[in-house]
């Protein structure tokens, strides 16, 4: 009873981050599918011990933990990704905004020489 408790309460927890706006949906479903997939062998047991027996892992639960680590370095590589995308985003305003500076100092150089001051 308390696995279902406390699915529901990440599951809860993940969605009134997302109505506060502190978490995006894109980088909420990662942890969603990650609730998903341990909320399976939380509900069924027998699946646990299957699942040892299918990986030939002489005691079962650490199926799970390998799970959660699968689902953990999962949620990372996504979280890098979006992380470096967003970084070369920035680069690219940066330099944008850069060589708009340049330019207008240059025109702001080249009147002042015109004008022969």
């Amino acid at each position: 009873m308390i696995h279902i408790v406390i699915v529901v309460l990440l599951l809860g927890g993940f969605l009134f981050l997302l109505r506060r706006r502190l978490i995006q949906l894109d980088l909420l479903f990662p942890w969603l599918f990650g609730i998903a997939v341990l909320a399976i062998p939380s509900l069924y047991p027998g699946f646990v011990d299957r699942l040892g027996d299918w990986l030939d892992i002489l005691y079962p639960p650490l199926a799970v933990l390998f799970i959660v680590i699968f689902l953990l370095l999962g949620v990372i590589i996504m979280l890098s990704i979006g992380f470096t995308r967003l970084r070369e985003r920035q680069t690219r305003i940066i330099r944008q905004m850069a060589a708009a500076d340049l330019d207008g100092q240059e025109r702001a150089l080249d009147e002042k020489l015109a004008r022969g001051g």
